[in-house]
């Protein structure tokens, strides 16, 4: 009896912390507010409604592969984001794709991404790190990435350093983007997304 009292002491007293930082969770029913979405090309980017939550629905034709995305812009100025380490979403999956995720830092300091409209819409000053993530499941899951699975996506350009926090007059990280790819170069792609967080490595306490 004593041992077991121990043991629920010990458990007690020993937990693990994870602080995260929410960017949307579409709960109140919006793209245009808290934060503010930007889409490109993609066919349908509307909040979807069930009994329990809200998600982000996104939908549309693959062309080349290519069937658009959204953004989002993430630098608020004295908001330190040094301490968190991953992206964590919600991910229903409807059938094959792939999700892109792309983040950009401030390399020349003016917490602005510039972007080349004639080469592509590719960074001139900045870095632009990506992970793809393959959806091959149906329903829900949690997708959590660490920091150092991003790839530097446009190297010689900007410092090749995934700057997050703001120092030295950089706005630190910029802005995250979801560009949707088909399984196919022709395919139909859908998925949902909910509970887009910065999350902190979880930490024991004790």
């Amino acid at each position: 009896m004593k041992k077991l009292f121990l043991i629920l002491l010990i458990l007690l007293f020993s937990f693990n912390v994870c602080q995260a930082l929410l960017i949307d969770d579409f709960e109140d029913g919006s793209i245009k507010l808290n934060p503010e979405w930007w889409t490109f090309d993609i066919q349908k980017c509307q909040v979807a409604s069930n009994e329990s939550n809200k998600t982000l629905l996104l939908q549309g034709k693959a062309k080349n592969w290519y069937a658009g995305g959204i953004g989002t812009y993430l630098a608020k100025e004295k908001t330190d984001l040094s301490k968190y380490q991953d992206v964590q979403l919600d991910v229903y999956g409807h059938g094959a794709g792939t999700l892109k995720i792309e983040l950009a830092d401030d390399d020349n300091g003016n917490w602005d991404y510039e972007q080349d409209p004639n080469n592509n819409w590719n960074p001139i000053y900045d870095d632009r790190w990506i992970y793809e993530q393959r959806i091959d499941w149906r329903g829900w899951k949690t997708v959590k990435i660490n920091f150092n699975d991003f790839v530097d996506d446009n190297p010689l350009v900007g410092d090749d350093i995934f700057n997050i926090e703001q120092a030295n007059g950089s706005g630190g990280l910029l802005q995250m983007q979801f560009i949707c790819i088909g399984n196919k170069a022709d395919s139909n792609f859908t998925c949902n997304i909910d509970n887009i967080n910065l999350v902190e490595e979880t930490k024991e306490v004790r």
